[in-house]
């Protein structure tokens, strides 16, 4: 696995950028200028409106959030009373300024009539906002969509059909989702689809590695079957970092069998995620050897990335450094930097490139690489649906044709689908954000100027942009002084996952027993031996421990006392490095005691690994507040320990730990359920440093 690891940084700083090519940025300047003004000339009336209306959103938050109500809040409620009550709430920052003069006058006239007649006004309310999404996101049902196909297609334009599903919760939804892919492949209007795994498995595991990707392969079979017999081309979308690496292995073992070896198939690779300059480099690589093998082709579909918010708060729960770029200026270089290394002669005949983006002046640059570098065959040029009509005419123009990404949804899923909307809506509404600053761009204006910044910075800084990985980069998180929490193991970095299935074996091969009775150092084996049961083997016997009698309880207790005079005299700071030790080798045996926990009290991996963070926790703490709250302060005396069998790491070792910092002399007696995690508890604090007669066992 390390190896895995060492090999994504190599590669990464292997392939080169090409700086024969910087110049092309003032070319691409003038296409953009083009394309604005050809632009200008394909907007509908409708077009129009739809901007102003998007112009006026996007300068006022309160509008934004009243918006953001509506589709992630109101529309998810299904009880129309509860719905209506969330309405008025949401309704309170409405302006007309934000809104607009008739939506605004609507939504006040509404929130009145929802007190009387909350069932008939929420269905209006439900209607305005399915009006409102009208062509960005499209009904699935066959005969609105083939007319909408049609109407494409007579523009130039193709659509990428995705059937809106986000992460299914149960296999019977998963089963739903799929079925409902399979139906639209099977159209013969629709030729071209993109499917996200997490919406059609349930059960993506990201410690069951090998198990998730066969999951997903049982269900891609059947999908790609259907695509080879339809003559539909499939694209795997991603969306969360979790599910790369298994999205990435499907994709190249699906292809690699033979079956499926002449087929041409897509994947998505997202700019704002370091680890994408490796795959993208593996996936070519591993391309061009399938295509001198079958003649088989793939298609990488590069984009910005669009999960974000989301990323950012599930690592900032677990404290992991966010797998991400940390600034949108670091993602556009990424951006071009994999649009350079993308769009080469050696890669075309194997490798075809979609450019995902709004961003004009991206676009542009990737026609005049391509057309720089004779391969504009290569290149598709691929946009929203529904987000930027006009442009995407003149593109189609341009370059004969262009790709709109288009989710569908059948009308009684609609509010479902507005996960989608929430999700376009955060992404495009923040300040630094293309497409806010297109619905009022002209050439030479504040926004275009901006804009035209940044996109001349991205090409220059795509030399030096980092492409290692942010996640497994190990690098600090900054808490500016406040006491940091302990970071979960992290189940993304193939070394842990090593770690952890290491520890497992060796525990499924037994441990190291029967565990003694510890009095002042001294291990006292006795006849009374008491079994350990293994939960997951319906208590079948794993361990055995010995049990104390009357006479060892009392010399315990004398042995606590006639401590506690050398303990307390060591002092807070020696017992605060004490416990600071300890906590170190607790972090270092996290895979070892997340497998003791999980065969002595039948803990997952999700349910044990946040058990050591918190005990790593309470050691940390407990040692600065013994240092804060020393002065004046004494030790109770002797402090016995009798924790649950539930939480078998996190309540003991909280309990041992303040009890030590404080001056106490501890004695644990176990759960009798949890002996073996017990166990590991007091060899962690005794190599940490506390003394054997300060904490018995």
């Amino acid at each position: 696995m390390r190896i895995v690891v060492e090999r994504m940084c190599k590669l990464s700083r292997d392939n080169t950028t090409d700086p024969g090519i910087d110049g092309l940025d003032a070319i691409a300047i003038k296409k953009v200028n083009e394309l604005l003004i050809e632009s200008e000339t394909n907007r509908s009336r409708k077009d129009i409106g739809n901007r102003k209306r998007f112009a006026r959103l996007l300068r006022e938050p309160a509008a934004i959030a009243v918006t953001m109500g509506l589709t992630d809040e109101v529309m998810r409620i299904s009880n129309p009373v509860r719905a209506a009550k969330s309405f008025r709430t949401v309704s309170k920052d409405a302006t007309i300024s934000g809104l607009g003069l008739v939506d605004y006058l609507g939504i006040k006239i509404a929130v009145v009539g929802s007190i009387i007649l909350p069932k008939l006004v929420m269905k209006a309310v439900r209607g305005r906002v399915e009006f409102a999404s009208n062509g960005i996101i499209l009904p699935a049902e066959k005969k609105e969509l083939s007319s909408h196909i049609s109407k494409r297609s007579q523009e130039s334009a193709r659509l990428n059909i995705n059937v809106l599903g986000e992460a299914v919760l149960g296999n019977n939804e998963a089963t739903e989702r799929f079925n409902s892919v399979i139906e639209m492949i099977r159209r013969p209007e629709a030729n071209y689809a993109s499917v996200k795994i997490s919406a059609i498995v349930s059960q993506l595991i990201t410690i069951d590695h090998f198990g998730s990707v066969n999951r997903v392969l049982e269900r891609l079979r059947v999908l790609y079957r259907e695509a080879k017999i339809n003559e539909t081309f499939i694209n795997l979308d991603m969306e969360e970092y979790r599910d790369l690496s298994i999205t990435v292995e499907v994709f190249k073992t699906l292809l690699d069998e033979p079956e499926f070896a002449d087929l041409n198939a897509g994947i998505v690779l997202q700019a704002y995620l370091p680890e994408s300059h490796y795959y993208l480099e593996n996936l070519i690589e591993w391309s061009r050897n399938r295509f001198m093998r079958s003649g088989g082709t793939i298609k990488i579909r590069i984009v910005k990335g669009a999960n974000l918010a989301m990323e950012k708060a599930e690592a900032e729960l677990h404290g992991w450094t966010p797998a991400p770029y940390p600034k949108k200026s670091d993602v556009d270089a990424s951006y071009t930097r994999l649009i350079d290394l993308a769009l080469r002669p050696e890669n075309a005949k194997a490798v075809r490139i979609g450019i995902a983006s709004h961003n004009l002046f991206h676009i542009a640059w990737s026609i005049e690489v391509a057309k720089n570098r004779g391969v504009i065959e290569q290149l598709d040029i691929e946009m929203l649906e529904g987000m930027a009509n006009a442009e995407a005419l003149a593109i189609a123009k341009s370059m004969g044709s262009v790709l709109l990404y288009t989710p569908v949804t059948r009308k009684a899923d609609f509010p479902s689908a507005v996960a989608y909307l929430v999700r376009r809506l955060d992404e495009n509404t923040s300040l630094e954000n293309y497409l806010r600053a297109s619905f009022d761009m002209k050439e030479g204006s504040a926004n275009y100027l901006d804009q035209k910044s940044r996109f001349e910075n991205s090409v220059s800084e795509r030399h030096t942009i980092a492409t290692q990985s942010r996640r497994h980069s190990n690098m600090p998180i900054s808490h500016a002084g406040e006491f940091a929490n302990a970071s979960d193991g992290d189940l993304t970095n193939p070394i842990f996952r090593s770690a952890l299935a290491t520890e497992y074996a060796k525990i499924s091969n037994g441990i190291a027993d029967p565990f003694p009775v510890v009095i002042n150092g001294a291990e006292i084996l006795n006849q009374n031996l008491e079994l350990g049961l293994d939960p997951n083997e319906d208590g079948k016997p794993w361990y055995k421990y010995s049990v104390i009698n009357s006479d060892d309880v009392d010399n315990a207790i004398q042995v606590a006392q006639n401590s506690l005079l050398s303990w307390e005299s060591i002092g807070a700071a020696g017992r605060a490095k004490l416990l600071q030790a300890a906590a170190t080798l607790m972090e270092s045996g996290r895979a070892k005691t997340i497998a003791i926990m999980a065969r002595d009290a039948g803990k997952t991996v999700s349910e044990a690994d946040p058990e050591v963070s918190e005990a790593i926790d309470f050691a940390r703490y407990y040692a600065d507040s013994a240092l804060k709250m020393s002065e004046g302060s004494t030790p109770l005396g002797v402090v016995l320990i009798v924790p649950p069998w539930n939480f078998p790491y996190a309540i003991p070792m909280g309990g041992v730990c303040a009890a030590l910092a404080a001056g106490n002399t501890v004695i644990l007696k176990p759960a009798p359920e949890t002996v073996a995690t017990a166990w590991e508890i007091v060899q962690q604090l005794w190599a940490g440093g506390i003394p054997k007669n300060v904490l018995q066992f």
